[in-house]
């Protein structure tokens, strides 16, 4: 098949370049930020890895010799992933916003976004960077996760697919070799295809075991990625969620692919390793420490396959572990809505750790296998029917459901947690649980690079009903569309204040920070009637005057009414900008200096102020200024209302806003 017979949601020019072909910041000004990120340990450790790209070079030259596998025909009732085809009939590939009819012989080496071919080159010298080398990586990568082979392999029509999944994989073997192109770049992309290798393989044993050719090709590739995984581990400043999904990697392939005596080493060090980094990159309070929502939840997944491999195959994880993963849970527990809406903050690109089916959230897989796992029956709630990661990783847990009724035995939790001091969040709520309110008052991200942090210190965001109003402008964009990326990252793009047109942390690259605010707890108590929350940041003090941001936030518990006092702290003349971006179905009633009201769901909201001097705008898909759009998936974006209030303040001011949301 051509590229005419997929479809593309919002289709581009094909004549056009991709927009990032022209590199914002130098690849000098790039390296010498990111070396200044490194301890003198990991520019050692780097400098090493740098001294092997001869090595690689060879065996790239000459594929390196592949032990013989202790290979035996699958035996099912003994293989950690339980095989059904329960899964809903699967109908066509999903790419991001492209669309492939089932059965699409993809060009692995194609991005079809932008409708170009990517270098084949040795993988230790191709720069996935830069886009006139690799275009959007993203576009090419995903399709290589076989993420859409393992939903087939578990749909109600994959006996009838099962093919199709053999000559996909036939395909890949044969246009990727050892270290030949992109898709041998990334550690993660390995793991993640491992991880997709084997939960479909039962559904291909047969042939494995029928066809010697294609059983000898498949089975070296997946020594040489576990091997590959085992020796280039994301380590030190790179040691987010590319470790953990290169652990899982390793983990899951070597316990399923137990065929080599390299095995047991790989599982024992990716088991050790996995002890650690979950205590490491997820707080006491359970809270993934990257600061962004999306990778809480594909980290969570990866965990939560590990530990459910681990118990289906006599190798259990601690009770550390399992702790740290019932905070995990805990977390969600308490900032997702009855509809599943979350607070969308830090990046996303949609990635998930692990894939059955396209129909099940991250959210619904995550509670439903902790819920599961750990005996916590109102983690349930998300979902009454038994997904297929549930019949897939526990099918004697998953057999206990009561399919299509409402599971039995839910009883409303325990008041679920309101303040999480590790990651630096308060989420409080009404009597009710009619109105939430989250707050940020966390560190920018996780490690060194803090590389899928934004610049959101002491942002809000409210749910009204089952739904959040104010909201996180989202991601669209990570390596295409540079002038987006730097948007959606930015303060303005927040619900936060923004001081002389300046961000509170200063970008050096798509996943690089030179400078970080640093933000903190002042206050927090809470009544029978009120909780109050009061938090400043030092990302403005680097002004020739310089500025203290503090917010105190009082939350009325009977009402969700919402008071904002933001003071800056200062001897000179500034500009202030304080932003809130409201849900894309928010309608603007009016608007005047001094109040905005709004109606969304059938409600009035009002934004109010007693204060003078204020100049109120609303903008909507506005590019210059560029404010008032919304990303709710990858590479997609939308206008939404985006109120914005400016101050010319002399000296320390306070400037309060009223939200009221029960007009």
């Amino acid at each position: 098949m051509n590229d005419a017979q997929m479809t593309v949601a919002r289709p581009p020019e094909r004549s056009k370049r991709l927009k990032g072909d022209k590199i914002s910041l130098s690849t000098t000004r790039w390296y010498l930020s990111r070396l200044a990120s490194m301890e003198p340990a990991e520019i050692i450790w780097r400098a090493r890895a740098a001294a092997m790209l001869p090595v690689d070079w060879a065996r790239w030259k000459k594929s390196p010799a592949v032990p013989s596998p202790r290979w035996t025909p699958l035996d099912a009732a003994s293989y950690p992933v339980h095989l059904h085809n329960s899964g809903v009939r699967m109908e066509s590939i999903h790419v991001f916003d492209l669309e492939f009819p089932l059965g699409f012989e993809f060009d692995w080496h194609r991005d079809y976004r932008y409708g170009r071919q990517v270098r084949r080159d040795f993988a230790g010298t191709l720069n996935i960077r830069d886009t006139a080398v690799v275009s959007d990586i993203k576009y090419v990568w995903e399709p290589s996760r076989h993420q859409h082979l393992s939903v087939l392999a578990f749909a109600s029509n994959a006996e009838e697919h099962a093919d199709y999944i053999v000559q996909s994989l036939n395909s890949w073997l044969l246009a990727n070799p050892y270290l030949n192109g992109v898709h041998w770049a990334s550690s993660l992309e390995l793991g993640e295809r491992v991880i997709s290798w084997a939960l479909l393989y039962p559904r291909i044993a047969d042939h494995v075991a029928r066809d010697e050719n294609f059983r000898g090709c498949f089975l070296n590739s997946i020594y040489l990625h576990l091997n590959r995984i085992a020796s280039k581990l994301s380590l030190y400043s790179s040691a987010n969620n590319h470790l953990i999904g290169e652990l899982v990697g390793l983990f899951v392939g070597s316990s399923c692919f137990d065929f080599w005596p390299e095995c047991g080493a790989w599982r024992e060090l990716a088991q050790k390793l996995l002890e650690r980094e979950i205590c490491l990159q997820v707080g006491e309070d359970g809270v993934d420490q990257e600061q962004a929502m999306s990778y809480h939840l594909f980290t969570m997944e990866l965990f939560l396959l590990a530990f459910a491999i681990g118990r289906n195959t006599a190798s259990p994880f601690t009770a550390a572990y399992a702790q740290r993963l019932r905070g995990m849970a805990g977390f969600l527990d308490a900032v997702a809505t009855p509809d599943e809406e979350l607070p969308w903050y830090g990046d996303s690109d949609d990635a998930r750790g692990f894939l059955l089916s396209e129909g099940e959230s991250a959210l619904e897989v995550t509670m439903q296998l902790a819920g599961l796992l750990f005996d916590e029956p109102q983690w349930l709630r998300f979902r009454n029917t038994a997904t297929e990661a549930a019949r897939a990783l526990a099918p004697d847990l998953a057999a206990n459901l009561d399919y299509g009724n409402q599971l039995p035995g839910i009883e409303a939790s325990a008041a679920p947690r309101d303040l999480f001091p590790d990651a630096g969040l308060a989420c409080v709520r009404t009597h009710d649980d009619s109105v939430r309110l989250l707050m940020d008052f966390g560190p920018l991200g996780f490690s060194s690079t803090a590389a899928h942090g934004h610049a959101d210190a002491l942002s809000l965001w409210l749910a009204i009903g089952n739904e959040y109003f104010l909201v996180d402008a989202g991601t669209y964009a990570y390596h295409s569309h540079p002038e987006w990326r730097t948007f959606f990252r930015s303060t303005a793009a927040h619900n936060t204040a923004r001081v002389d047109g300046r961000n509170q942390s200063e970008m050096a690259g798509r996943f690089l920070w030179s400078a970080k605010a640093n933000a903190r707890l002042l206050r927090f108590e809470k009544n029978s009637k009120q909780i109050t929350i009061s938090a400043e940041h030092d990302g403005y003090l680097a002004l020739q005057d310089p500025v203290t941001h503090t917010r105190t936030v009082d939350f009325d518990r009977a009402t969700g009414n919402v008071l904002i006092e933001d003071g800056f702290a200062c001897a000179g003349r500034h500009e202030i900008e304080l932003f809130f971006h409201m849900h894309e179905e928010a309608a603007v009633l009016g608007l005047r200096d001094g109040e905005a009201q709004i109606n969304w769901r059938g409600r009035r909201i009002v934004f109010s102020s007693p204060d003078h001097n204020t100049r109120w705008e609303i903008f909507r898909g506005s590019v210059d200024p560029r404010l008032g759009w919304r990303s709710r998936q990858f590479n997609c974006k939308q206008p939404i209302a985006t109120l914005r209030i400016r101050a010319e303040i002399d000296g320390s001011t306070v400037i309060r806003t009223h939200l009221r949301v029960n007009s």
